[in-house]
């Protein structure tokens, strides 16, 4: 389909600008072009992607140009204003999974929003998490889950105490899933479910073709597209524009408007008048700067390499801190076990993530030895840590399925392939002659792990203390399939303090008025160790909560009704035009 052959795209686009064949400017423009997840794109991924990489790559970079200047002055364009006599709703500060969430839900109650994306895309790093989205589904739960085990989950692996933001998103998950399921139905089917380390039970959603956050982006991004084409419309997207400030007002009784900067085809600057800002900006786990959060709070990774985009670099922490939002847990950044070492270009320090997935689904960590060490669904603090006693020195560890598991993680598998990220060995004997591992392991050695790993599963339980054995046997017959991992930067679990319903929290806990967060950028919420899935799930669950209280300017809420092409989905409250904050007495 359409997102396999943009999966492709990408794939190719990234090979060739990591061996500098392309420009900056035609890697820009070719990655602007595939994740607009137009059809044209596709067409030309499923007939140049694999025969002719490069030409796909400045057809692609050519087609966003053109598609660039069609666009012109129109209300996608950089420094249009709303008309005088209907102000902005809400500036929304961050094109990813979270601000699309709130900036649709606004506008499907009739709000006027701008979105400003400092890429010249959407998506962030949403477009880049592939395992899925968690939720607990009433109307399909074979093994009996709840909201009490997955409330548990959470708080197990944060290792932090009671919090009112988990249980915001356990119970507001559910209903977060049905919405992704009825308003965005037309171009998004999450019909899989899988297991992920930390979790008691298959909660994590995914769609049978592409991966899961590039598809809820994709399908968020059409909905919009119908807003931008009404003749009167009441959304500005604003692509390639960074938010440099907050603007208070003078009595700092509440937010004024965001300043912005033109980063690329101007100079061009401004401001957007609004009394309601949703930053939405992501973490800082791309930002290797002499003065990065990262490199302040957590110098400790700056040798990892990292799964984040280029443009995650704290943009709203710091703008945040300018206007006394309060920080928690800065220092928490999430390491997560398994980035792919790209056997073409092994010390790229962006890696493609090895999606937890593949592990839900059964694969095995091995070191170099030949041997297990770690329950391969242990949360990522401990699997990380595991690799760390076990080899430190080289900190490169295989992940192996077997053709069942592979199977169960096709849509991911197909995409790691062609990247040359995992290879396919059809016996045991082909797999020891892999260059991957020590001279000392044998096809002995090699059966003898898979052997004893499988008479574990059949006792349910191993000494490192996995319960689940999903898709056994391993021994026996091939094929195999493996590639190298290794520990990478991904998540950042610090970061502003919001109310359970998105407001930016002040030192002393008090409110700012009309300044809400949502997305990685909010600390509190996973503690020490964020469950992988909950991050999608976070991006939706606060980006609506958000959207769905912010108040927004009379009567438009009783009049709006969605585009066609997908209905509201879920709960819905009337609120009046000047909704405070709710929850737990916070002002």
């Amino acid at each position: 389909g359409d997102a396999a052959a943009l999966e492709r795209g990408m794939a190719v686009v990234a090979g060739l600008a990591s061996k500098g064949a392309l420009t900056g400017g035609e890697e820009d423009g070719a990655v602007d072009a595939i994740v607009t997840m137009d059809p044209g794109i596709a067409l030309l991924a499923k007939y140049y992607a694999d025969s002719d990489p490069l030409k796909f790559a400045r057809h692609a970079a050519r087609n966003a140009k053109m598609a660039q200047a069609r666009v012109g002055t129109s209300v996608t364009a950089l420094g249009d204003a709303p008309p005088a006599d209907a102000p902005l709703d809400a500036v929304v500060i961050g094109g990813g999974l979270a601000g699309l969430s709130a900036a649709l839900t606004l506008l499907d109650r009739g709000g006027r929003v701008a979105i400003l994306e400092k890429m010249g895309h959407l998506g962030g790093n949403s477009a880049w998490a592939s395992s899925g989205v968690n939720a607990v589904d009433f109307d399909n739960n074979p093994t009996n889950d709840s909201i009490e085990a997955f409330t548990a989950d959470v708080l197990k692996g944060a290792q932090t105490g009671a919090n009112p933001l988990v249980a915001v998103l356990t119970e507001g998950a559910t209903d977060s899933l049905k919405w992704l399921r009825e308003r965005l139905s037309e171009h998004l089917k999450l019909n899989l479910v899988g297991q992920m380390g930390g979790h008691s039970h298959p909660r994590t959603h995914r769609p049978t073709e592409g991966l899961a956050g590039s598809g809820m982006i994709f399908a968020l991004e059409k909905q919009l597209n119908k807003y931008l084409a009404e003749k009167h419309p009441r959304l500005i997207m604003m692509k390639w524009t960074r938010a440099t400030k907050i603007v208070m007002k003078s009595d700092g009784s509440g937010v004024e408007g965001v300043a912005w900067q033109k980063v690329k085809g101007g100079s061009e600057s401004g401001l957007l008048q609004t009394n309601n800002v949703v930053i939405a900006t992501g973490g800082f786990a791309s930002d290797y700067s002499d003065d990065s959060l990262l490199r302040k709070h957590r110098p400790d990774v700056l040798g990892y390499a990292t799964t984040n985009t280029k443009g995650t670099t704290g943009d709203g922490h710091k703008m945040l801190m300018e206007v006394g939002a309060k920080m928690l847990d800065l220092e928490d950044v999430q390491v997560h076990p398994t980035g792919f070492v790209n056997p073409a270009d092994p010390e790229n320090m962006v890696k493609t993530l090895c999606a937890e997935i593949l592990r839900g689904e059964g694969g095995l960590l091995v070191n170099r030895w030949g041997k297990r060490f770690v329950n391969e669904l242990g949360t990522r603090d401990h699997v990380t840590g595991e690799m760390l006693k076990n080899d430190k020195e080289s900190l490169r560890f295989a992940i192996v399925l077997n053709k069942a598991q592979a199977e169960r993680a096709f849509t991911h598998m197909g995409l790691y392939q062609k990247k040359g990220l995992i290879q396919k060995k059809e016996t045991v004997e082909e797999l020891h002659k892999w260059e991957f591992w020590d001279r000392s392991v044998s096809v002995k050695t090699l059966t003898a792990s898979f052997k004893e790993y499988d008479q574990q599963a059949k006792k349910g339980a191993d000494p490192y203390g996995k319960k689940f054995f999903h898709n056994t046997p391993v021994s026996g017959a091939g094929p195999y399939y493996v590639g190298v991992v290794t520990p990478v930067i991904h998540y950042c679990m610090g970061g502003v303090a919001i109310s359970p319903g998105g407001d930016v929290l002040r030192e002393d806990g008090s409110a700012i008025p009309g300044l809400f967060a949502a997305g990685e950028v909010i600390g509190g919420l996973h503690g020490k160790n964020r469950l992988g899935g909950n991050a999608l799930s976070e991006c939706v669950v606060f980006g609506r909560e958000i959207g769905k209280r912010l108040p927004i300017s009379p009567p438009r809420e009783t009049q709006a009704a969605p585009p066609s092409g997908g209905g509201g989905g879920g709960r819905r409250r009337r609120l009046g035009p000047r909704c405070g904050p709710r929850g737990g007495g916070v002002p």
